[in-house]
C-alpha cells in the first residue's frame, strides 16, 4: 500500500509556515536545491505542513529520523517494478528517499538494518514548488486524511 500527500508550499495549509520558512522556502525556489537544503526543507514541511494532511496516531516525526538522498533511477525502477510505486510516475532526479532499497527490503542506510522496525520509508518528489510525499508503509495510506 502507498499513501501519497501533495503539498504546495506556496499556498500551504498553515499560514504560519511561510512566515516561519520563508528564507528557506525562497532558496529553494530560487534553484539552490543542495541536499542540505532539500534535507532541511523537507524537514520543515513535515513538521509545520504535513501534520495537518495525516490523522493523530500518524508518526509523522519518524518521516525526519534520517536524511534523504537521491533516489537512483535503479531504485526507482526496482521500487515501481514490487509495485511500490504507481506506474504512471516518472523518474526524476528531484525525488529524495530516506531508505536504501535492498533485495526487496527497506534498509536502514545509517543503521544497517531493516527500516520497517522504527521508520517509515517515504519517497518526496521535489515539482518546484510541489512536494509529492509517497509514504510507502503497510498501513501508511490509512492514516491520510482525505
Amino acid at each position: 500500500m502507498m499513501g501519497k500527500i501533495i503539498i504546495d508550499i506556496n499556498n500551504p495549509k498553515s499560514k504560519y509556515f511561510i512566515i516561519q520558512n520563508k528564507e528557506i522556502i525562497n532558496k529553494y525556489l530560487s534553484g539552490i536545491q543542495d541536499i542540505n537544503l532539500v534535507n532541511e526543507l523537507i524537514n520543515k514541511v513535515v513538521y509545520d505542513e504535513l501534520i495537518l494532511y495525516v490523522e493523530e496516531e500518524f508518526m509523522y516525526f519518524s518521516l525526519c529520523k534520517t536524511s534523504y538522498n537521491t533516489l537512483s533511477q535503479n531504485t526507482f525502477v526496482e521500487l515501481q517494478n514490487n509495485a511500490l510505486l504507481p506506474q504512471f510516475l516518472q523518474y526524476s532526479e528531484n525525488m529524495y528517499v530516506n531508505f536504501d532499497y535492498e533485495n526487496k527490503i527497506f534498509v536502514n542506510s545509517e543503521l544497517g538494518e531493516d527500516y520497517l522496525k522504527n521508520n517509515i520509508p517515504c519517497l518526496v518528489h521535489l515539482d518546484k514548488n510541489i512536494l509529492i510525499f509517497y509514504i510507502l508503509d503497510e498501513n501508511g495510506i490509512s492514516f491520510i486524511i482525505p
